[in-house]
């Protein structure tokens, strides 16, 4: 059975969100000895990815500037000397005595209001001149350049403003096929148009409520960032735009087609980009759906993986910690996946700038990290994070995105709901196994403290726990928990980041202007590459996912010494039910990674 940095039924101190006037977000545990280990193996990560940045080894001339990629994405200062500084500075922070940390990490966040990020100098401020040095990212070692070759023109095409028509098509398909690792169930169904047909004004027409009325209309609904300020960032702006795709779907092909854009945030008037009225040109087209795609990578980033999979897990594992004893069925199916999540967390909000590897969007400090989050989680219940929950909620069913094969048009779909229905059969079998009856279930005292715990009214501060008068019930709650530690362990694979993620265009993080042009306006590729991420912010997003790919996981979740090995369990049946799901994780990552299956990178925790 795994070990955890924490003690079990020891009482860890936590981030007083309320106080803060965070009333919404889950709590948020304080592990010190968690974070110094992590600190610890955080530098072993870094070395072991050393030779994947060294493969951005292709020379460019960007700007007039002539020098390999790694120049112009990474900059002149040495990184490892980079990152010595910033695990020492966090390593500082935490060289307080134990009792102080919590009021350390207060007075970080509160005192914070600005980043304090540096530029890796002019080379990495520049915009880039041609659609096709995106692949800029791709590295060397391994050859992702090769993987990603045949993609090149397509992808390239996107941020092309000459081809409108290929950025339209390839919207969707994007998202929907490559999106595992940001949890990207966004399109809602639309049936009842009054409040978009409210928000678009003019730019609605009838054809949107006939598709409404046929079944064919979708949104993707990402208004959550209006709130938030455009920042200045390690030299450069940057602006996370508030974005409302309107998508109508073919009935025969299911292909989705944006028709319509709203995009707001910062300083400006909320501007609308059509697809096919005169109003709106070719090149502003192209602009508003890479800023609905920042959008979309930010929610990703920060909402659908970090609070979905990161901190309601947390904040579930903590109330465990402190209310079940080793010997409780609950306590043994989940301890051995839930080391590291924890202090991982802690380090994220308490060195927000001095934290290698934190993507490039506009969130400058911790304490905005933090708003987002409470905005986030304001209505929302424990439930909402399941995928079954999320597409029963927007109206989409298995034959909206169905030609051939079931989600053959929503492939992160199949995916997500592949690893949910594999998690729930482990942990249903588990469950009848260590609980004879419904009865038992309720009368287990440690269970019935920890869910009290974890909810609104004590430290989980987190909504819409059951009543946990059944092993139904309590399966629920367990099978949600295991599915987001299984599910996030898909984003440590080699073909989650590339080469689709690593063409950071398709997944753009930031826009680098705050202005949000006129729909009429025209420019040429030069003038929109000025928008969209600049040299340094794409070396920012390469470092942040050559941390999940190009670095083994601590503990994977398949043993290499087998899947009926290094078994949790002492009975046959609970043990034969991990089995079960350790070669459902190994036939996953066959299929998604045909020709380089990486069935040890799945990693057992959620270490990142």
């Amino acid at each position: 059975m795994a070990t955890t940095t924490v003690e079990p039924q020891i009482k860890l101190p936590q981030l007083p969100t309320r106080d803060l006037g965070l009333r919404n977000a889950p709590a948020f545990p304080i592990d010190v000895a968690g974070m110094l280990d992590t600190l610890i193996r955080l530098r072993i990560r870094f070395k072991q990815r050393e030779q994947a940045l060294q493969g951005l080894s292709k020379v460019y001339t960007i700007g007039g500037k002539t020098a390999r990629a790694y120049d112009f994405l990474i900059g002149h200062e040495s990184l490892e000397a980079k990152q010595e500084a910033q695990v020492k500075a966090l390593r500082e922070q935490l060289g307080h005595n134990t009792l102080e940390i919590v009021p350390t990490i207060v007075e970080t966040i509160a005192s914070r209001t600005e980043s304090a990020a540096t530029s890796g100098g002019e080379l990495t401020q520049l915009p880039l001149d041609d659609p096709r040095q995106w692949s800029i990212s791709w590295t060397t070692f391994p050859d992702v350049r090769a993987l990603g070759a045949p993609h090149l023109d397509e992808w390239a095409a996107t941020v092309d403003v000459t081809q409108p028509e290929k950025a339209t098509e390839a919207f969707w398909p994007m998202i929907a096929t490559y999106g595992r690792s940001y949890n990207l169930l966004l399109p809602q169904k639309v049936s009842d148009t009054g409040q978009w047909r409210e928000l678009f004004g003019d730019a609605w027409t009838p054809t949107f409520d006939a598709a409404a009325a046929a079944g064919t209309l979708y949104v993707i609904d990402l208004r959550i960032y209006e709130p938030l300020t455009p920042q200045v960032i390690a030299g450069a702006p940057r602006f996370t735009p508030s974005a409302v795709v309107v998508m109508v779907q073919d009935p025969t092909t299911k292909a989705m087609t944006p028709e319509l854009i709203r995009v707001a945030g910062g300083d400006n008037e909320p501007t609308i980009f059509s697809r096919q009225r005169s109003t709106t040109s070719a090149s502003a087209w192209v602009y508003a759906l890479q800023a609905a795609k920042v959008a979309v990578t930010v929610f990703g980033i920060w909402l659908g993986h970090v609070y979905q999979w990161h901190l309601v897990t947390a904040a579930m594992l903590m109330t465990m910690f402190e209310n079940l004893s080793p010997k409780n069925p609950v306590y043994r199916l989940l301890e051995p996946q839930s080391s590291y999540v924890i202090p991982f967390d802690d380090l994220l909000v308490l060195g927000w700038d001095a934290f290698p590897g934190i993507p490039p969007t506009s969130i400058a400090t911790s304490r905005q990290f933090l708003e987002l989050v409470d905005r986030y989680a304001e209505g929302r219940e424990f439930f909402d994070d399941d995928p079954t929950s999320t597409l029963e909620r927007f109206g989409v069913t298995e034959a909206d995105f169905s030609v051939d094969e079931p989600w053959d048009q929503f492939p992160i779909a199949r995916d997500l709901l592949e690893i949910w229905e594999a998690t729930g059969r482990y942990v249903d079998t588990y469950i009848e196994h260590a609980y004879a009856t419904d009865e038992d279930v309720a009368h287990d005292q440690e269970v019935q403290r920890w869910i009290a715990a974890s909810g609104p009214e004590g430290d989980g501060n987190v909504r819409g726990l059951p009543a946990i008068d059944s092993k139904h019930a309590l399966g629920r709650v367990l099978h949600s928990i295991v599915y987001r530690i299984i599910a996030h362990g898909s984003s440590r694979l080699y073909r989650s980041a590339n080469p689709a993620l690593t063409f950071v265009a398709n997944f753009p993080p930031v826009l680098q202007q705050a202005t949000i042009p006129h729909p009429e306006s025209t420019f040429d590729n030069a003038g929109l590459h000025r928008y969209l991420p600049n040299t340094g912010s794409i070396g920012a997003m390469v470092y942040f996912y050559f941390t999940f790919w190009a670095s083994p996981p601590y503990t994977p979740f398949v043993p290499l010494a087998g899947e009926e090995t290094d078994l949790f369990f002492d009975d046959e049946t609970s043990n034969g039910a991990l089995i079960e799901l350790r070669r459902f994780v190994a036939e996953f990552i066959e299929r998604v990674e045909p020709d380089s299956p990486q069935v040890w990178q799945w990693e057992r925790h959620i270490e990142l």
